[in-house]
């Protein structure tokens, strides 16, 4: 038997996943793909759908021959043995030549490229659209009400007047970024870990900050909606073999927002009448729950591939 105490957390956190939510602050049919909705906000699904993503992902994950690597974890290996330099030069192009021994012909089309360019546009173009809606509601508010009001959304008219919209939008874009996952398994590669966790996790806070109406999910919209603009961007360009500078930029701006989310949604359970329930206090807790795993992952993953340096050969 569980310890009273653990029991009695497992217990609230399932009440929470199964709680009634508040009421709509705009009607199902205002939203897009209203018809989606009472399948796609049943606390089962999102939960269903993360678990099966991630195990089918670990088990074509270990059908790769050996020498297949994710680009993270060749990254890894290469730290390990030497950091940059000619082993790691020798290591990519190794578990490269594998991946494209083990993908099917057809990813090497012109056609097949132009998908991966039309994916990272596409998400690139809704990012940057979801951010700059988003915040062009915020900022009227901001101007006409008090800082508590606004951020707090008292009156539920951020809700009302786009939050709700582009949050629940963006709640069904994490679903289509899966297709970031696909793409590399279909090019032969493995899928890492950080890129599993990264998307299964996304996932399920999205659904908690957007069933629970939970306010501060309106940081994980807009800042995550920045970030995933430059970086659809990137891989856009890299998609059609360009190669802008400053990836570690991108890597420091996803950190960022990590931590800077994981300190302001916190803040929000110490503010009076902001959060009023349960269900909204729940959402901020999984998101800190899947937050501090996520950053280390990360913080790692930048780490072997911008910070270490080869080891030094002692001389006899």
């Amino acid at each position: 038997m569980l310890p009273g105490p653990v029991a009695s957390a497992l217990d609230t956190m399932l009440q929470s996943f199964t709680r009634a939510p508040p009421p709509l602050p705009i009607p199902v049919t205002d939203l897009p793909f209203a018809s989606l909705y009472p399948w796609v906000m049943h606390w089962k699904f999102p939960i269903f759908f993360a678990l099966t993503y991630a195990l089918i992902v670990k088990y074509i994950n270990s059908q790769r021959p050996v020498g297949i690597l994710s680009r993270v974890q060749a990254k890894d290996v290469a730290a390990a043995s030497g950091g940059p330099g000619a082993d790691k030069a020798a290591l990519k192009a190794k578990a490269a030549a594998a991946a494209r021994a083990a993908a099917p012909a057809w990813t090497q089309t012109r056609a097949f490229t132009a998908f991966v360019f039309l994916h990272n546009l596409v998400l690139c173009v809704y990012s940057g659209i979801t951010f700059y809606k988003v915040v062009a509601t915020l900022i009227p508010l901001l101007k006409t009400q008090s800082l508590h009001t606004a951020l707090c959304d008292s009156n539920d008219r951020f809700w009302a007047n786009g939050l709700y919209y582009w949050g629940y939008l963006f709640y069904l874009s994490k679903f289509y970024e899966v297709i970031d996952t696909i793409i590399i398994l279909l090019k032969g590669r493995r899928s890492s870990t950080l890129q599993t966790y990264h998307h299964s996790g996304a996932i399920l806070c999205m659904w908690s900050g957007i069933q629970f109406r939970s306010i501060p999910i309106w940081m994980f919209v807009v800042f995550n909606s920045l970030v995933h603009t430059v970086m659809y961007f990137y891989y856009m360009c890299t998609s059609v073999g360009v190669h802008p500078p400053g990836k570690k930029y991108i890597t420091t701006m996803q950190i960022t927002q990590f931590f800077v989310g994981l300190i302001l949604a916190n803040a929000y359970l110490f503010v009076p009448s902001c959060l009023v329930n349960e269900g909204q206090r729940f959402a901020v807790y999984l998101n800190t729950v899947y937050l501090f795993p996520l950053i280390y992952l990360f913080v790692q993953f930048a780490i072997n591939t911008y910070f270490r340096t080869p080891n030094k050969v002692k001389k006899a």
